[in-house]
This record gives C-alpha cells, sequence and structure tokens, in this order.
C-alpha cells in the first residue's frame, strides 16, 4: 500500500503548505528557517519536523525557551500524524494529507473538498462578504454564452473560484500549473506572482479542458502549443482572457492573461503626474509636429499612457493611426493597425506605409531598431506628431538608447520634444502597514523628502493583500524636457556628465526622487522603491 504523503500547513495563513519529506522543516524566527514566523514567542531556531528513523514523520524541540506543544501537550519529540496540532508560541501548524487525485471528490459524504474550502476563503478574504458570489457568464471565443461552468462539478467549480480570485485580487495573469502531485494556481498579482492554491490532478485537467472548450479548440492533445481568447461577465463589467497552453514534463501547463479595463486610467489626469509633468504633456499632444518618447521596462504601464495622450488629442480634427503589437485597447477615432512580421507587416514597413495615409497623429508602438528610429524621427520633424516607446531604465539612457541604434545626433536633439520614464510601485495595503523608524542612512540619503518626518510605512501581510503586504500600484514618473541648451549637448558632447550639468539646471525629478516622495507620503515602502528604481 502506498504511504499517505503528509503537509504542513500554518492555521490562520495563506502560505501555501510544505510537503513533508527528506528534508527537515525548520521553524523559528530566523529568516534562514524553512518556515520564519514573526512570533515573540518563538525561538530563533525552535523545532523541526523530520523523518522518523522508525517510520513516518516527527517533531523535534530544539531547545527553545517556550517549548514545542503538539496537540496541547509540551513535548521533546514525538510522531506525528495527520490532524495534528503542532504550537510554535502563538503559532499553531496542522498536517493533514497532500492533495492528490485520492481527495479530488468530497470522500463521498456531500462534504466540501477541502481545495475548495481553501478557494473560498481565499475569495472570501479579499472581499469580505456575507452575500453569495455573484455569478459569472462565460463567452466562447465566438461570443456566443457558454454553459462550460454552469455545474458544480468539480472542474467548473475550480475554474470559477480561481476567475472569481483573479478578479477580486485584480489579478493580471492566471498560472495553472501541472505539479507531480497536483495541480497548482498562481497569479500574478500587482506584478509579483502569489500562490493561491493546489487542486487535484484530475481537476486540474477538467479545469484545463473547460477553458480549451471555451477557447472553441478542437485539439485535445497534451502536448500542443495553443492559443485562445474567451471572456466572461460579471455583474458590473465584461473582462476578456487570453489563454496560452505550453506542455511540460507534467502536464500541459495553461496561462490566462486577464484583460480587465476596471482599474485603467482613462485621461492624462488620472495617471498620477506631477501637475508641471501634466502640463508639459498637455501642451505636447496640442502640437503639430513633434515627438514624445516613453521608456521603461516590459509591463511599467507605457501603452496607457500613450493612449491617454492620443485620449487628449482632438480626434474630430486630426487623422490618428496606431502601429501596435498587438492593438491592446480599442480607441475610438483611431486606425489602429496591428504587425505581422510573417507577412512582412514590421514597425519599419507599416510606418512608411503609414505616412502614405495623409497622418497627423501617429502612435507607434515601439522603437526596436535604427531604420524605424530614424524614419519616426523625420516624420516628427516633417509635420507629424509622434507618440512611441522605447526600452530604457530611465530618460538619460532612453537618449543614449537612440544613439546606440546609430541615430544621428541632429535627429535625436531635434525630433524629440519630451522622454517620460516611468515604473510602477505597489502601494501599501491599508489594513495592514506599520510605521517603522527612518534609519540614519535613509535620514542621509533622502532627508529632504521626508519633510522632518521620523517614520515611514512597512508591508506586513494579511488575507485581504494575499500576505504580501501590498494592495495596488502607482506610477513614478521622470520627464525629460528638451531645450536648447540640452540639444547643444546632444549635437556636441554626448555625455552623461554634459547631460546631466544642463538638466540638473531645470526642473527635474528623478524616478528615485519620485519613489522617495511618495513613501514618504505613505504610499509605498523604501524596500519597494529600492526594488524597483534599483535605489
Amino acid at each position: 500500500m502506498t504511504a499517505t504523503k503528509l503537509r504542513l500547513r500554518q492555521v490562520d495563513a495563506d502560505a501555501r503548505p510544505l510537503p513533508l519529506g527528506e528534508d527537515a522543516i525548520s521553524i523559528g524566527r530566523h529568516p534562514a528557517n524553512s518556515i520564519p514566523i514573526a512570533d515573540e514567542k518563538a525561538s530563533r531556531k525552535h523545532c523541526l519536523i523530520e523523518a522518523d528513523p522508525n517510520g513516518g514523520f516527527r517533531v523535534r524541540d530544539l531547545g527553545s525557551r517556550n517549548g514545542t506543544r503538539l496537540n496541547g501537550i509540551g513535548i521533546d519529540r514525538s510522531p506525528i500524524a495527520p490532524g495534528d496540532i503542532i504550537q510554535v508560541g502563538d503559532t499553531e501548524f496542522v498536517i493533514e494529507e497532500s492533495i492528490t487525485a485520492a481527495t479530488a471528490s468530497s470522500n463521498g459524504d456531500g462534504s466540501t473538498p477541502p481545495w475548495v474550502e481553501d478557494m473560498e476563503k481565499v475569495c472570501k478574504a479579499l472581499e469580505p462578504t456575507d452575500l453569495p458570489f455573484p455569478p459569472i457568464k462565460l463567452l466562447s471565443a465566438d461570443g456566443q454564452p457558454s454553459s462550460a461552468i454552469g455545474t458544480d462539478a468539480h472542474g467548473p467549480r475550480a475554474v470559477r473560484l480561481a476567475l472569481q480570485i483573479a478578479s477580486k485580487a485584480r489579478a493580471t495573469d492566471l498560472h495553472i500549473e501541472p505539479r507531480t502531485e497536483a495541480v497548482q494556481i498562481r497569479m500574478r498579482v500587482d506584478g509579483q506572482m502569489v500562490w493561491i492554491g493546489d487542486i487535484p490532478k484530475p481537476v486540474g485537467d477538467r479545469f484545463i479542458g473547460l477553458v480549451k472548450n471555451v477557447c472553441q479548440l478542437q485539439t485535445s492533445a497534451a502536448d500542443a502549443v495553443l492559443d485562445g481568447h474567451f471572456s466572461a461577465r460579471f455583474d458590473d463589467r465584461r473582462v476578456e482572457y487570453r489563454a496560452s497552453f505550453t506542455p511540460t514534463m507534467q502536464g500541459p501547463k495553461l496561462v490566462i492573461r486577464v484583460l480587465d479595463s476596471r482599474d485603467i486610467p482613462t485621461s492624462v489626469t488620472e495617471l498620477g503626474l506631477a501637475p508641471y509633468m501634466e502640463e508639459r504633456i498637455r501642451r505636447v499632444c496640442t502640437l503639430s509636429q513633434g515627438m514624445l518618447l516613453v521608456c521603461g521596462p516590459t509591463g511599467s504601464g507605457k501603452t496607457t499612457t500613450l493612449y491617454n495622450c492620443l485620449r487628449a488629442v482632438d480626434r474630430e480634427k486630426k487623422n490618428v493611426i496606431t502601429i501596435e503589437d498587438p492593438v491592446e485597447y480599442h480607441l475610438e477615432g483611431c486606425t489602429q493597425i496591428p504587425i505581422n512580421e510573417q507577412r512582412g507587416n514590421t514597425f519599419h514597413s507599416l510606418l512608411r506605409s503609414c505616412l502614405r495615409q495623409d497622418p497627423d497623429v501617429i502612435l507607434l508602438g515601439e522603437v526596436r531598431d535604427d531604420e524605424t528610429a530614424r524614419t519616426a524621427m523625420q516624420a516628427a520633424m516633417t509635420g507629424h506628431l509622434v507618440f512611441s516607446t522605447v526600452h530604457a531604465k530611465d530618460t538619460i539612457s532612453a537618449v543614449f538608447r537612440l544613439l546606440d541604434l546609430k541615430v544621428e545626433p541632429y535627429l535625436v536633439a531635434n525630433a524629440l520634444d519630451l522622454i517620460l520614464a516611468q515604473r510602477l510601485v505597489r502601494t501599501l495595503c491599508n489594513r495592514c502597514q506599520r510605521d517603522v523608524p527612518v534609519t540614519p542612512g535613509q535620514a542621509t540619503r533622502i532627508g529632504k523628502y521626508l519633510g522632518g518626518k521620523s517614520k515611514v510605512f512597512a508591508p506586513v501581510g494579511c488575507k485581504a493583500c494575499l500576505r504580501t503586504g501590498y494592495r495596488g500600484r502607482q506610477a513614478l514618473f521622470e520627464l525629460l524636457e528638451f531645450n536648447d541648451d540640452l540639444r547643444d549637448v546632444i549635437l556636441t558632447d554626448q555625455s552623461i556628465q554634459g547631460m546631466r550639468k544642463i538638466i540638473d539646471q531645470g526642473l527635474f525629478t528623478t524616478l528615485l526622487q519620485s519613489g522617495w516622495k511618495l513613501a514618504a507620503e505613505g504610499h509605498t515602502s523604501l524596500e519597494e522603491v529600492d526594488a524597483v528604481c534599483g535605489g
């Protein structure tokens, strides 16, 4: 008979349970433990969960000052079994059976499977309510209503709960990942991967099959690379999904991109720019020719910013054309063109074609090569207003990125009006954030941005924020405005020092300084700012 597989789960926490195996699990306050806990009554190295020489597993106290308790009784070492409660200080852990095919059912007694209870707890913690979860109406790839998740069978139930959690957590991606014993569900929330739960393999297989069905993908081959789409109607909105299936050693992996427009800014004002930045960007949007370049890494909100700049353009009186890979948003009053490199429709070829379409305003999804950059800048100097993006870490780096592409310095100097760099930082969860004293080192670095404050806020983590300590994101910006002095430097002295000397004479705030200001206001943490901006 196969031995029952066990795992250790922290009670009243959303952390992923750890399977018991050959490697011992250490618990204590020290960060090097397998499970570090912030419990003042626990010792730095409190106890071990390890294999028992006599078979099975045992818990062993490591000489902790308050002792380790098993089912309420103090122990030095003791065998453990499913259902046992281990108490470390004020923190409790439960030993339970791992989720496998054997636990996929409700044990035949009508009870709710543990994985369903766990996912429902996550869903309710994100948005506490006594009301039942609102219904989700799926729409197939052809836009027709689908009944794929309309029953209470385990597969449809898992899909419903996953979509509910993704909606409430404002996730951008949903990952269904096969593992040896179960299928793992994770989500990307505020740019970070968060573990949601494990479901049995048969339920995971059914989950993936249902999504294939609603995407109207005909193949049933497990090793097929597939892409599809579907949508869902919630009470207040419609959400689009893009599904990607990829074969792995343990089975097909599914990643669902969530395209929810609920929290997307819809105007330049909603971007959160400093007043002087907003004024300069709005001014550029009224020009008949020029160029606005936005830079930042993938996922930093560049396209969102440019679309809101397009909204500030009078699209009734101007011919607006966008060239994108792919077209991410639909905007009335624009001609939107997707690139298709397989057919030869690249950014550069479409840009050249677009210039024969009598455009006033061009949104170019990305400057990737020298030909595209050169053509875009020539367009900006010959009666067109051009918006585009480039991958660079900040505004000064964007200038040197263009020069590295062998674009002539006179084009860079004369075509550009503004370069905007941006990042997204996570904002602190207002339910669990705590204040911490400013260290002497921090005071030295950012003293003038603190406004005399001796404390800032730091993340803690609670059920409402999926134990991350953060909920939501906010943009940081850095704006470089081109003037005659800066153009002279680009033409004659292409050095960072030369550019810095000119920039520092005007109104200029770096990404890092914008982040420090946000942290001083209590919206985010200094650690998050340093992680995102590289401080």
